[in-house]
């Protein structure tokens, strides 16, 4: 159980790292709003879904 622990740990900060990236992302395109909405709106729901990976996972943690 231990090591199920550590992995989800493991999995929950790489999780937060990629959000952090395709934030960064995200906030780069934003003087390209208007041209690039589509890419924007992918990056939104990239996002979105790998917030709620991360609050899966912190609330199996608990």
């Amino acid at each position: 159980m231990m090591d199920m622990t550590w992995n989800a740990k493991s999995l929950a900060r790489q999780i937060q790292a990629r959000i952090y990236e395709l934030r960064s992302e995200q906030v780069g395109l934003k003087t390209f709003i208007h041209s690039d909405q589509a890419r924007w709106d992918a990056l939104e729901r990239a996002i979105e879904e790998l917030n709620w990976v991360l609050r899966k996972l912190e609330a199996e943690e608990e």
